[in-house]
């Protein structure tokens, strides 16, 4: 993992094929800001990896950055947000959310190399549809989380 730049505020997104999200914010030195649950109801992976995203982004604007880096292990969520083809009932959504930011990039990584989220997206499964749970630090519970400058490796 390669911390974000001084002034830009990462985000490290996965979704869950239960209908449930995660988010683990961090700053530039890879200090994990906050993180978050979230219950999404029924759905495809898809759909949870975009909404956890733009869930993510409405989330994040309490720390007040104008740049964010989205990193996310889902090839497909990471295009549809590159190419601006989203799902129609996202679009007005993201639209609000986008224009908060002044810069928003996207990084694709590996679900390996993605661990802290995925651990809060599995949290979310015990959540009800459309409740979370978001905490101000770095959780007790989230006690691994990706670190700058490591390789982790995926083996086929």
């Amino acid at each position: 993992m390669v911390p974000p730049e001084v002034d830009e505020l990462m985000l490290c997104c996965d979704g869950a094929d239960r209908g449930n999200s995660g988010v683990v914010a961090r700053d530039h030195v890879a200090n994990v800001l906050g993180a978050m649950s979230v219950g999404l109801g029924v759905m495809t992976n898809y759909i949870a990896e975009i909404s956890g995203i733009t869930i993510g982004m409405e989330w994040a604007l309490q720390w007040g950055c104008s740049k964010v880096c989205i990193r996310s292990d889902s090839l497909s969520a990471v295009m549809a947000f590159n190419t601006s083809t989203l799902p129609w009932f996202v679009r007005q959504r993201w639209r609000e959310v986008s224009s908060n930011y002044e810069v928003i990039r996207f990084e694709r990584t590996y679900r390996e190399a993605n661990f802290s989220a995925d651990k809060m997206a599995k949290r979310g499964c015990i959540l009800p549809s459309e409740e979370g749970q978001h905490y101000l630090g770095r959780p007790d519970f989230l006690n691994s989380i990706e670190l700058p400058n490591v390789s982790y490796f995926r083996f086929k």
